[in-house]
């Protein structure tokens, strides 16, 4: 499919998004966003899905439930109303969509009124569909992973005080001291409490962040580090390419367009990045990163 994508195509599939995003509370059809890029139907569907990784339709259906949530927020609209602006049937549609995302009702997201972590809500532009095309891999592998022992330093952290980098600069000059290090490269776990839910999840949400290696078996160890295992289970495994600082646009193609598209739902288990041979710095344009998603 990539022989199909040509570089001006980039240009037209963004032509078809700005006329998406201009009519969220209109009816439209694939035909009519296919013809404002220049497409046939049928050229239009597999370009897209090829280019993005999920089709035209719930790209569309994403976008409008992304728009339809600042009007929970902002207004005393009904929630009737604001599901039949953005072209739901029924209020019951607009529920499922908006479940999806946001895993939790239009009601409930109305009356948590925060600042809540969903993937998968923002608007394509260029710079993602460059990103798309080469700094993330949009069919991951499914891997049944073994349970894994791991020793290392953790600390609470949230999106909004991130202080991993310090984390980093404890941990390293210990790995050294670590005995039956398995050398399959270095971690950085995140652990959610058994009874996390992803509907109360926000910027300023406190939750456990470890940095590690993993090992063998639990062997000497500094002091201030510590062992702990995750259970094994299935994980999809994604790679970034490229700098530090793009990543949370793999994390939101992998947990808000290829999940959400996928026949796999997230499993409450640890996620994870591993960085192995191939990683070759935060800045480096051709370091790999890899994503491990826990599912089920």
């Amino acid at each position: 499919m990539d022989a199909l994508i040509r570089e001006d195509y980039y240009q037209r599939i963004e032509k078809a998004v700005n006329f998406i995003e201009e009519n969220l509370m209109k009816k439209i059809t694939v035909e009519m966003i296919a013809e404002r890029a220049h497409f046939s139907k049928y050229h239009f569907i597999r370009i897209f899905t090829a280019m993005t990784g999920e089709t035209v339709g719930n790209y569309l259906r994403r976008r409008r439930i992304s728009k339809s949530s600042k009007q929970l927020i902002n207004t005393n609209r009904s929630i009737l109303d604001i599901a039949f602006d953005y072209q739901f049937e029924s209020q019951e549609a607009y529920t499922r969509s908006f479940k999806k995302i946001y895993h939790t009702s239009p009601g409930k997201y109305r009356k948590l009124n925060n600042n809540q972590i969903a993937y998968g809500r923002a608007r394509l532009t260029i710079e993602r569909l460059n990103h798309l095309k080469k700094n993330i891999t949009l069919k991951p592998k499914i891997v049944d992973m073994k349970r894994k022992t791991f020793v290392g330093k953790s600390t609470l952290t949230s999106i909004a005080s991130n202080n991993i980098p310090k984390l980093w600069d404890e941990f390293l000059p210990c790995v050294e001291k670590i005995t039956n290090n398995s050398n399959t490269g270095y971690y950085e776990i995140h652990q959610f409490d058994k009874d996390f839910k992803m509907e109360d999840f926000t910027v300023d949400m406190m939750f456990e962040k470890w940095v590690t290696v993993e090992v063998s078996k639990v062997g000497r160890m500094p002091k201030e580090l510590k062992s702990f295992t995750i259970e094994g289970g299935k994980y999809a495994v994604f790679e970034h390419k490229g700098v530090m600082n793009a990543i949370q646009m793999s994390f939101d193609y992998a947990y808000g367009t290829w999940l959400q598209s996928s026949e796999y739902e997230i499993d409450k288990r640890a996620d994870f990045e591993r960085y192995g041979d191939q990683y070759l710095g935060p800045n480096h344009p051709e370091s790999i990163t890899e994503l491990w998603i826990p599912i089920k």
